[in-house]
């Protein structure tokens, strides 16, 4: 099996807009959701427009009125300038949803980030299977996961998983080891300083250098505090075709990843093991409610795709204006709103989201208020023939 070569980032030239949608990447408070919603009202060139706005604007942006007034407050203090000298230095990339280097799987998410920091090498067309688990790793759980991640890379996959200690590092180890690409995705900044545990500095260094990477939602300086993780796993289920997990109790943030990815309609593995061991009550739970036990890497590449939404098949490739709409509507928008940001007559905007909706690739919530479905979020990420 064969694959294009890892490519680059490119670097996206920067203007007043998107240092505005950086700095309103960087405030604490505003997540994907909000982001979402600025990008939405104020239009994706406009990232200065938004980052000026008033509280009110603000609010009727989406935001809430704490948010709005906490952001305007730091916001106040904040040189935009400095911002990205910090990246700068960290060599650190900053990715918006509408740039060529973001990842298309993960616009097919019910929450897609908002902004990736990003260091090391794109996403390449291979598989990409999430292997996750305890931090109380086993001496089984190690050679379990040896083994299977030493058949995914051999058969060309690359390995997705979170720099934590027990079952995350081992995912990555074994990935370098056998000469395979792998990501790691953190709940921390991604400059040196911040990564999340520092015992795994060098481990990140070393994805680095073998032709991988390392990316978050969070910006440079962020400490990698507990409300992170359930962030973080859910983007390391939505970067990946597949889940694994190999050992987990019960409560295991990796279950919480295999359901993030059972929720994006994507396909979870589980690793059985003793039944004498804490590690074994997650996955075993996860078998019992329908994950599909995973012996070696034959098992996941061969398994057909079940739960993923089929790309459907169109005659033609979408139009401008069709991409357009369904990309802002990957939030609930008005036709009036849309037709605002497209510069485009409401009648001929409902015209299109109409003949969208009988495709079924925008449904309306009420009212003339669209919003994407899967098969919508499947046809923005299919490339135009």
């Amino acid at each position: 099996m064969s694959y294009q070569k890892t490519p680059e980032l490119v670097n996206t030239p920067w203007n007043s807009s998107r240092l505005g949608w950086l700095g309103l990447a960087w405030f604490e408070k505003t997540g994907p959701i909000s982001l979402t919603k600025l990008h939405n009202y104020f239009d994706v060139n406009s990232g200065d427009k938004a980052w000026q706005s008033n509280p009110k604007e603000l609010v009727q942006a989406g935001l809430t009125e704490k948010t709005a007034s906490e952001f305007c407050e730091w916001r106040d203090k904040t040189n935009l300038d400095n911002l990205k000298k910090q990246l700068d230095e960290s060599g650190i990339d900053f990715i918006l949803p509408w740039d060529k280097n973001y990842p298309s799987i993960l616009k097919q998410t019910h929450a897609p980030p908002g902004g990736l920091f990003w260091r090391g090498a794109l996403m390449d067309n291979r598989d990409w299977i999430a292997v996750v688990g305890t931090r109380k790793i086993s001496a089984y759980g190690e050679r379990a996961t040896k083994l299977i991640v030493a058949g995914l890379v051999e058969q060309g996959a690359g390995i997705v998983s979170g720099l934590a200690l027990g079952i995350d590092g081992a995912a990555h180890k074994a990935t370098l080891e056998a000469g395979g690409k792998t990501i790691a995705v953190l709940g921390s900044g991604i400059d040196d300083a911040s990564i999340y545990p520092q015992t795994h500095k060098n481990l990140a260094e070393q994805i680095l250098l073998n032709g991988g990477s390392v990316i978050s939602e969070f910006p440079p300086k962020t400490t990698g505090l507990k409300h992170h993780f359930p962030q973080r796993n859910r983007i390391i289920a939505g970067l990946c075709r597949a889940t694994v997990v190999v050992e987990a109790d019960l409560k295991s943030g990796s279950v919480l990843t295999a359901k993030n990815a059972l929720d994006e309609n994507r396909d979870v593995f589980a690793v059985p093991g003793p039944i004498t061991s804490a590690g074994s009550h997650g996955t075993h739970e996860l078998i019992r409610n329908g994950a599909t036990i995973c012996e070696s890497a034959n098992d996941i590449l061969n398994t057909p795709l079940k739960n993923a939404t089929p790309v459907p098949s169109f005659e033609r490739d979408l139009t401008m204006d069709e991409r357009n709409i369904l990309d802002l509507c990957r939030t609930p928008i008005h036709v009036d709103d849309l037709s605002r940001h497209l510069n485009t007559s409401p009648a001929s905007i409902a015209s299109t989201c109409m003949s969208l909706e009988l495709s079924n690739a925008l449904t309306d919530a009420g009212n003339q208020t669209y919003e994407l479905t899967p098969t919508g979020r499947a046809l923005l990420s299919k490339p135009s023939t």
